[in-house]
C-alpha cells in the first residue's frame, strides 16, 4: 500500500473522528414554552428602586468609618413601602446595617431557601463634568428608565425582591420552606461584616440551606462568546481572591552614584517576571460552558472545543488574546499600586507594589502566593501579604464551590429563565469577580448568581460607572420572575413531574407546587432586543401611594 494511501486513510479516519465526537459534544438546554408570568406594572417599581437610591448606602472596609443615617433612612423606607411584609415576617438588624428577614414556612422539616442582595453601593463622581445625564443619586426616572447609582448593583434586585414577596402575602401565599431574605450592607468591600455575619447568625441555629440565589449574571444578547442569541448567564462558582505586596529593600543613596540593583529596578523586574510567565492556561472550565451553549455556535467552532486534544493549543492563544475569556482560563496577575521614590535626585531606599490575583478554581492562594515567592522572592525581594500577617487571611480566600448544575435546583432556575426569556440559552459560568455569595458555602452547596435582567451591551457596562440605570421592562419582569422562583422553590417538597395543566387555580387556597412549563422540542421563537421607549412603554402618572402591585394569576398554556 503507498504512502499516499495509508495518509489518505489517516484523514479520513481522523475527519470521522472530528465529525463524531463533535456532534457528541453534548447539548445541555432543552426547549421550554414561553412562560406567561404575573404582570407587574414596571414603572411603578422603579420608582420604588429610585427612592432606594437617594440613600447614599456607602460602605467602607472600616465600619468605623461608615455614615450610619443613609442606612437607617433606608431601612425605614422599606418600612413605610411594605408594612405587612414588616408585620408577617421577622426582621433583624444584623452586626451593624445587615438585614435578615424570615417568612416561616409551614413545614419545618424542610431545608430553608434564601435570596440574598445587598444595600451597600460604590461610590458616584456627582461633578458637572462626571458624565452622569441625571444625578447618580436622585432616583430620577427618565426616558423608560430609573437612574443612578445602585439601580443595577444592587438596590433595584433588593426591591424586586422585597416587591415580589410583598406581592406574595397580598394574595395570601404561604410557603412551605421557611425563606430568608438576606440583605448585607458592605458587599461592595467584602462583606465580612454584612453577608458573613448574616451566615454565622445561620449557623448558630443551625440553618441549612437547600437553594440560594444571590446577585450575578443575566440575559444579553452578543455580548458571549459572538452568540448572536439571548445567553442567561448563572454564575455558578467565583474566582478566589489574594493581593501580594512586593517590598524590595536596598541602601538608598544620590542617584549620581546609583548601585548595580536599585529598589525600583528590583520591584520593576519583579513585575516585568510576573507578566511574562502567567499562570498555566487550563480549558475545562470554558468547555463545560460551551457545552450548554453548543447549539449556537458554528460547527467549525463548536469542532473546537470538542476536539481540545487537538485544537487546545490554539484555541488556548485565542482565549488567552481576549481579556475577558483569558480570565477564564487561568489565575490572572494584575499589578495595581506602585509606591517609591520621592525626590528626582534620591535613590529610595524602599519599593512597593500591590499585584492582586484572581484564583481560578484548582489553584489556592497558598499555591499561587508559593509561585510568586518562588519566581520572584529573594534577598532584595519580599513577598508579603497586602493586608494581615498570614496567608490565607479574611483578605484572601479560595475559590468558592461549584454548585451542581445537575441538581433539580440549578434544573429549575435554568428552566424558569428559558421559559421567562423565550429562545435563551442558559450558560453556567465562572465569576470572576467577589459577591456576598461566597460567605454561604458553609451552609450551602446549591448557591447560584443571577440578576433577572435582559441588559443591552451597552447596559452591561454601566454598573459602577456613570448613567447606571434600569428599565421599567426589566423592573417589572424581574418582579414577576421573583415572584414565581419564590413559588417554585419554597413550595417543592420533590420535584413533581407536572405539566402546564397544573397552573393555578382560581380557587382559594394556596397554590399547588408545579414545574414552570412541560419540556418541548418545539423551536420558540428568539427573545427580541428591547423596543424603544417608545414603543414598549406607554407613560403613566406615578401611583401617589404606596399600595402592593395588583398581580395576576398565571395564565393557563
Amino acid at each position: 500500500m503507498s504512502p499516499l494511501i495509508i495518509l489518505g486513510i489517516i484523514i479520513v479516519a481522523l475527519v470521522i473522528v472530528l465529525v463524531v465526537r463533535t456532534l457528541n459534544f453534548p447539548i445541555r438546554n432543552e426547549e421550554v414554552e414561553p412562560l406567561s408570568l404575573p404582570e407587574v406594572d414596571g414603572e411603578s417599581v422603579a420608582q420604588r428602586i429610585g427612592l432606594a437610591v437617594q440613600y447614599r448606602t456607602i460602605s467602607n472596609r472600616d465600619p468605623n468609618l461608615v455614615d450610619p443615617e443613609p442606612f437607617e433612612g433606608l431601612h425605614q423606607l422599606l418600612r413605610t413601602l411594605y408594612p405587612q411584609l414588616h408585620e408577617q415576617l421577622t426582621c433583624e438588624v444584623i452586626n451593624h446595617h445587615a438585614l435578615l428577614y424570615t417568612w416561616l414556612g409551614t413545614n419545618p422539616d424542610l431545608a430553608a431557601v434564601c435570596f440574598a442582595a445587598h444595600q451597600d453601593v460604590v461610590p458616584a463622581d456627582e461633578s458637572e463634568d462626571s458624565g452622569w445625564l441625571h444625578p447618580p443619586f436622585a432616583g430620577e426616572l427618565a426616558e423608560g428608565y430609573v437612574w443612578g447609582r445602585g439601580t443595577l448593583d444592587c438596590k433595584g434586585t433588593l426591591i424586586g425582591i422585597m416587591e415580589a414577596v410583598n406581592n406574595l402575602l397580598k394574595s395570601g401565599y404561604q410557603p412551605e420552606r421557611t425563606i430568608y431574605l438576606a440583605f448585607g450592607d458592605d458587599e461592595e468591600v467584602s462583606g465580612l461584616h454584612g453577608a458573613r455575619a448574616i451566615v454565622e447568625t445561620l449557623q448558630a441555629r443551625g440553618v441549612q440551606l437547600a437553594f440560594m440565589l444571590d446577585e450575578g449574571g443575566a440575559v444579553t444578547r452578543g455580548t458571549l462568546y459572538g452568540i448572536d442569541r439571548p445567553v442567561g448567564q448563572v454564575g455558578i462558582s467565583e474566582k478566589g481572591y489574594l493581593s501580594l505586596r512586593l517590598k524590595a529593600k536596598v541602601t538608598g543613596g544620590h542617584s549620581s552614584v546609583p548601585p548595580a540593583r536599585t529598589a525600583i529596578g528590583s520591584l520593576g523586574l519583579a513585575i516585568a517576571a510576573l507578566e511574562a510567565n502567567p499562570f498555566p492556561q487550563r480549558l475545562d472550565v470554558i468547555q463545560f460552558m460551551m457545552s450548554f451553549v453548543a447549539e449556537a455556535l458554528p460547527f467549525f467552532e463548536r469542532m473546537r472545543y470538542a476536539n481540545l486534544w487537538l485544537f487546545g493549543g490554539g484555541l488556548k492563544r485565542k482565549l488567552a488574546a481576549n481579556p475577558v475569556t483569558n480570565a477564564l482560563t487561568r489565575t490572572t496577575t494584575a499589578p495595581t499600586i506602585f509606591h517609591a521614590g520621592n525626590a528626582e535626585n534620591v535613590l529610595p531606599a524602599e519599593a512597593e507594589a500591590l499585584v492582586n490575583f484572581r484564583i481560578l478554581p484548582g489553584d489556592t492562594v497558598t499555591d499561587v502566593y508559593q509561585s510568586v515567592n518562588d519566581m520572584v522572592g529573594d534577598e532584595v525581594l519580599e513577598v508579603l501579604p497586602a493586608q494581615g500577617e498570614t496567608i490565607p487571611s479574611e483578605y484572601a480566600w479560595d475559590p468558592t464551590l461549584v454548585a451542581d448544575v445537575d441538581s433539580p435546583e440549578f434544573e429549575r432556575l435554568a428552566e424558569l429563565i428559558r421559559a421567562s426569556f423565550p429562545g435563551a440559552l442558559v450558560v453556567p459560568y465562572l465569576m470572576t469577580g467577589a459577591t456576598d455569595s461566597r460567605h454561604y458555602a458553609p451552609i450551602c452547596q446549591n448557591v447560584f448568581r443571577f440578576s433577572p435582567f435582559f441588559l443591552s451591551t451597552e447596559e452591561t457596562a454601566l454598573m459602577h460607572s456613570a448613567n447606571e440605570r434600569l428599565s421599567f421592562i426589566n423592573a417589572g419582569r424581574m418582579v414577576a420572575f421573583y415572584q414565581e422562583l419564590i413559588r417554585m422553590e419554597s413550595s417543592l417538597v420533590a420535584e413533581p413531574e407536572i405539566g402546564l395543566e397544573a397552573e393555578h387555580l382560581e380557587e382559594e387556597g394556596e397554590p399547588k407546587p408545579r414545574r414552570v412549563s412541560r419540556r418541548t422540542r418545539q423551536r420558540q421563537p428568539e427573545l427580541e432586543e428591547e423596543p424603544s421607549v417608545e414603543e414598549a412603554v406607554e407613560l403613566q402618572p406615578l401611583p401617589e401611594d404606596d399600595e402592593p402591585l395588583d398581580v395576576k394569576p398565571l395564565k393557563k398554556k
